[in-house]
């Protein structure tokens, strides 16, 4: 799941708030205080394969930000950071991966080690 977002109203108003696709409604609480935060799902763009600048064939998949590229008959997929059609900051080249060379598996591999990376920075 993405990230949260507090939505405020005023307590006077009478209308009911219009949700965006896809946000689901959270309840957290401070102490004595409630707060409703609308959590966002991450967004994603792809599995779409295409030919590298080397001629290769690649799978990419955006997920969180995070671009996963993975070549014909490669064992490790490059993540970067930023969109499929749009610049992207290289961060790891070497992320070892398993499974038959498809769209599919690079989009669970890429949603599993989002999941798996950001929670390293949960509290």
């Amino acid at each position: 799941m993405g990230t949260a977002v507090a939505l405020a109203r005023s307590p006077l108003s009478k209308t009911e708030l219009s949700l965006h696709p896809g946000l689901v409604p959270e309840e957290f609480r401070f102490g004595a205080r409630t707060q409703m935060f609308y959590r966002a799902p991450y967004p994603a763009e792809g599995p779409t394969e295409a030919q590298a600048a080397s001629g290769a064939k690649v799978w990419m998949y955006m997920y969180a930000h995070f671009v996963f590229c993975w070549a014909e008959g490669a064992s490790v997929v490059h993540v970067g950071h930023g969109t499929l059609a749009g610049p992207k900051m290289g961060l790891w080249n070497d992320v070892r991966i398993s499974g038959r060379w498809s769209g599919v598996v690079l989009a669970e591999f890429g949603r599993a080690w989002v999941a798996e990376h950001l929670a390293k920075f949960a509290g």
